[in-house]
C-alpha cells in the first residue's frame, strides 16, 4: 500500500485532547477505537461483527487447585463469520498499557474456554498494543498519531480477511501462560503425575524435563520444569540405574540428554513460575522451577 493511499482517519482529530484530565475511557472508545474498527471493516452486525462487553457465563480461570475470578470484561470482542477472532480493551489516556494487571486481565479473557482467540490488544488513545497468546513479546505497538503509517501492518494482522489465518502449530508455553494469568505470585503450584520421557542436564546443578500440560479439556501447553541436583537425587532407584548413572556424571562441553525408551515415568512436582525467559533456536519459553518432587511413579 503506497503511503499516499493509506487512510488518515485521524486527520482532523486533535490529539492534544488526550491531555485533558476529563478525557476518559468512553471518549477513547468513541473518538479513536470506533473509527479504527470501522476502517478495518468491522461493524455492529454482519459477518465482521463488533461485540461489546460480552460477559462470561463462568468468569473463572482454574490452574490445578487454584482458581481466579476474572474482573475484566473487555470492551470489544471481534467476530468473523460468527467466530471469535480477537479482543480489544480500552483504557483512559492516563493508564499505562504495560501495567501487568491490565495485560493479565486481557490475556485471561482471550484464553478463556468461552472465547479462545489468538490475539489480545489494548488501546488508551495514546498507544495501540497487540499480543499473541503464544508469544511473550509485543507483535504490534504504535502511537495512534502514527496510525496512517501503521495501517498496513494493522490490516495484515487484524483485518477480518486475515485475522483467522494464524499459525495453529505454535507451541503454547505453560510458564508464560501462568505468568500472564498472574500465577507467578504463587510460591507453590502442584502438578500431579506429569509424564517424563526424557531428562536433560544443563549444568552441574541444573536439570530439566518437558511435559504436556492440559489445564482444561480443550487446550494443551508445553511446560519446562527445571530442578537442582538435590531434586535429581530423588530419581535414584526410580529410573533405570544406568540412566541415573549417566546423568550423574560430570558434564563435558555439551548438555546431557537422556530419553527413556523402556517406559513413561510419572512425577508429581511442587514448583513455582521462574523469573527469566529462555530462548533456543525454536522458541522462547519460561521454565517452572521445581522445589521438590512429591511422588515419582516407576512403571510396573
Amino acid at each position: 500500500m503506497d503511503v499516499e493511499h493509506r487512510p488518515n482517519i485521524f486527520r482532523d482529530y486533535d490529539f492534544a485532547a488526550l491531555n485533558d484530565p476529563e478525557y476518559k475511557e468512553d471518549a477513547v472508545r468513541e473518538d479513536l477505537i470506533s473509527p479504527i474498527l470501522k476502517g478495518m471493516g468491522y461493524g455492529p452486525s454482519g459477518d465482521h461483527k463488533i461485540v461489546r462487553s460480552r460477559r462470561l457465563k463462568h468468569p473463572f480461570i482454574s490452574i490445578g487447585s487454584q482458581r481466579k475470578k476474572l474482573e475484566l470484561v473487555p470492551d470489544y470482542l471481534l467476530e468473523v463469520f460468527g467466530k471469535a477472532a480477537w479482543v480489544l480493551d480500552a483504557k483512559s489516556p492516563s493508564k499505562d498499557l504495560d501495567n501487568s494487571k491490565h495485560l493479565e486481565q486481557a490475556y485471561s479473557y482471550a484464553i478463556h474456554p468461552e472465547i479462545r482467540v489468538p490475539y489480545f490488544s489494548l488501546c488508551n488513545g495514546q498507544r495501540f498494543v497487540l499480543y499473541h497468546v503464544s508469544k511473550p513479546k509485543l507483535i504490534l505497538d504504535f502511537n495512534l498519531i502514527e496510525t496512517a503509517a501503521c495501517w498496513e501492518n494493522l490490516l495484515y494482522l487484524l483485518a477480518p480477511q486475515n485475522v483467522c489465518n494464524y499459525d495453529h502449530s505454535l507451541k503454547k508455553d505453560f510458564g508464560l501462560h501462568l505468568k500472564r494469568l498472574g500465577f507467578d505470585t504463587f510460591d507453590s503450584l502442584v502438578f500431579p503425575l506429569l509424564p517424563i520421557m526424557s531428562i536433560g542436564r544443563i549444568s552441574e546443578d541444573l536439570f530439566s524435563f518437558s511435559a504436556g500440560v492440559k489445564p482444561d479439556e480443550n487446550e494443551t501447553y508445553v511446560a519446562t520444569f527445571d530442578f537442582d541436583l538435590k531434586c535429581f537425587q530423588q530419581f535414584c532407584g526410580k529410573i533405570p540405574d544406568k540412566a541415573f548413572e549417566i546423568l550423574s556424571q560430570p558434564l563435558t562441553d555439551a548438555m546431557a540428554q537422556l530419553r527413556f525408551v523402556d517406559a513413561i515415568y510419572r512425577v508429581t512436582v511442587d514448583c513455582k513460575v521462574g523469573n527469566e525467559l529462555e530462548e533456543n533456536e525454536d522458541e522462547i519459553f519460561l521454565p517452572l522451577r521445581v522445589s521438590r518432587l512429591l511422588e515419582l511413579t516407576k512403571p510396573a
